[in-house]
């Protein structure tokens, strides 16, 4: 019979696991006694839902959730596990991430392909922004339409999208973002242009004073590394606003 100890660290075994081959929804798992869980808003993509089986996961109909025993046997009851056992994010538990004195080598992996009608090949405005954020982003299972959610979509010489990233996700009313995790992905890439987007829950697109300080930031960061800030745009529900067409960029 396995102990406690034993249990918790095959637990972790596997959150660490699951943050190194799918980062894009770590922060969603919930321990549940010795149980990981993960929940979504909708049904995750195939290539997903094979990696979670590929990682020892299953389907609970009942619960409506992905579930992986860690080695802990338990009884089917009809009662919420989680009103008898200790519920804990993911984030909050300590991982070994890195070993002391070992450097890593890292390459970039595409988490899934997002199929461009012909309207959205080329994106040089607010409206098409709009668009890919309502067929790509919102349609994720990251998305919480509940907290701030901070993507970049990445650009070509000539407007072209050549894919996204959520850089961060923030609260109802607030985001931490700092140029390194923004231009990040754009240089790996190699971005010609980005256009940064961020939604409102309160459904209302006025940019606040933030907003417009921390555009203004990174159009001066992207000036010093040659990748242009295209625009910002907020997306509200159901309009959106455009701080460059507000008349906040400025050379």
């Amino acid at each position: 019979m396995q102990t406690a100890e034993t249990s918790r660290a095959t637990t972790v075994a596997l959150l660490e696991r699951l943050k190194r081959h799918m980062p894009e929804i770590w922060s969603q798992a919930e321990v549940v006694g010795q149980w990981v869980w993960l929940e979504f808003n909708i049904a995750p993509e195939k290539c997903v839902r094979t990696k979670l089986k590929a990682l020892g996961f299953h389907w609970n109909g009942h619960r409506k959730c992905w579930q992986h025993p860690c080695g802990v046997r338990s009884e089917r009851s009809s009662r919420d596990p989680r009103d008898k056992y200790e519920v804990t994010p993911a984030s909050a538990l300590p991982l070994n991430e890195f070993t002391p004195g070992a450097a890593k080598e890292f390459k970039v992996v595409a988490l899934r392909e997002c199929p461009l009608p012909e309207t959205l090949l080329v994106c040089d405005t607010p409206d098409k922004a709009h668009e890919y954020w309502r067929l790509h982003i919102a349609t994720n299972p990251y998305f919480n339409p509940e907290c701030e959610c901070f993507v970049i979509l990445m650009l070509n010489t000539r407007h072209r999208v050549k894919g996204h990233q959520l850089v961060t996700i923030g609260t109802m009313d607030t985001l931490l973002v700092h140029p390194r995790e923004v231009f990040r992905a754009a240089v790996i890439v190699g971005a010609a242009r980005i256009v940064l987007m961020h939604n409102h829950p309160s459904g209302e697109p006025a940019p606040s004073e933030a907003d417009i300080k921390v555009t203004r930031d990174l159009i001066r960061a992207g000036q010093l590394i040659k990748i242009d800030v295209v625009d910002h745009v907020i997306v509200g529900n159901p309009n959106h606003s455009s701080l460059r067409a507000l008349g906040y960029f400025y050379q």
